[in-house]
Formats: C-alpha cells, structure tokens, sequence
C-alpha cells in the first residue's frame, strides 16, 4: 500500500517516481523494472521511494486512485444523481487520462483499477442518497455490476484505439442499456409474472 499524504512535497515526489516509471517502461518491460531503475530516471533517492511506496505496485496503485479520486469526487449534477449523466462524466475524464488505465491494462493489472474503482465509489454512497447501502448484499452486488460495466467499456474503447467520441460512446452505451431493459422486459421468465389480482381477470 502507498503511503503518499496531502503534502504538496510528498506527493510532487509520488508524481516524479511515477513519471520515472513511464520512462523506464519505454525501455524495459513492467516485470524487469527496479528500484534502482526509478531512482535514476526520477532523480529520487531511494529512502524518499520507500517513505511513499512499499513495491513498484504501490506507484500505479496510487495514480490510478489518485485519478478515480478525481472524476468520482468532480461529478456534481444539478439535480438527482443520474447513471446515464454520471456515465458521461465519468468516461468524458478517461478519454483524457486514459494512459494509467492502458498501462495497467497492458500489464494485465486489472485488479488495480477494480479495487479503485470500487474503493472510490464510496465518495458517491456518501454524496448521494440514491445508492443503496453498500454494507449489504445488494449494495454489494450493485457496486460490483457497475464496476464490471465500466470497466469492461474502458477496455473496450482502449483496445479498440480510442476512436470513439465521447458522443459516439454514450450512444453506444444507451443503445445497450435499451437493449437489456428490452430483452428483460420481454424475457419468459418476466411474461410469466403476472401479479395475483390479475390472475382470476
């Protein structure tokens, strides 16, 4: 886990460590990256390194919550919470920084953006009362669905060379939210139930 606090030097010093990282990784691949590595290409001392991080992991875990932190914290809509709006901003800022999200990814490291993305989510259970309580087994789920979705759409849009607009993508996204409301509205299992009242009509 990282270790990076609030203060203006420290997390100047996360920033040069991480931006050292990229450096490295244009030469050699993630697994074969050192410390002494960062240390060269950042121009941090090693002490300073393991005062904020405890492994190279602990870099890319902390950007990318830094990040989630970010677009998460930054959603104010005007009114009730609204998933389709919250969607828009949400991938409207990865568009813009999607390059931690395309390295973790690369290095098939996942499980990061996951466990910010679900760590983060709590910032919106706090915000807004619409979210269900996630201390629950649907609140639970609820997160766990959405985390999935959004994910899954990031990767998506990354492997396919980011070439959709933020327009394009919201349409996309609409047209398979209408698709799966269609199909559950329409499934045999739903025809089949028809409320008590109705059944002696």
């Amino acid at each position: 886990m990282h270790h990076v606090s609030g203060d203006k030097r420290t997390r100047r010093s996360a920033e040069l460590i991480y931006q050292g990282l990229l450096d490295c990784l244009e030469h050699k691949p993630y697994d074969r990256v050192t410390v002494s590595d960062l240390q060269k290409a950042s121009g941090v001392a090693r002490t300073t390194f393991y005062r904020s991080f405890d492994n190279m992991s602990d870099v890319l875990y902390w950007k990318c919550d830094l990040c989630f932190r970010e677009v998460l914290s930054s959603y104010a809509p005007t009114e009730i919470m609204d998933e389709i709006d919250l969607s828009r901003h949400y991938f409207a800022y990865w568009m813009k920084h999607g390059d931690i999200l395309e390295l973790l990814f690369r290095i098939n490291r996942q499980d990061i953006i996951y466990a910010c993305h679900m760590k983060n989510a709590e910032i919106l259970h706090q915000r807004y009362a619409g979210l269900p309580e996630l201390d629950t087994t649907y609140g639970r789920y609820y997160m766990a669905v959405r985390t999935g979705f959004t994910i899954g759409v990031l990767s998506a849009w990354l492997s396919g060379g980011r070439k959709e607009s933020i327009e394009e993508l919201m349409e996309i996204i609409q047209m398979q939210y209408d698709d799966l409301i269609i199909k559950r509205v329409n499934h045999p299992a739903v025809e089949k139930m028809v409320p008590v009242t109705e059944q002696g009509d």
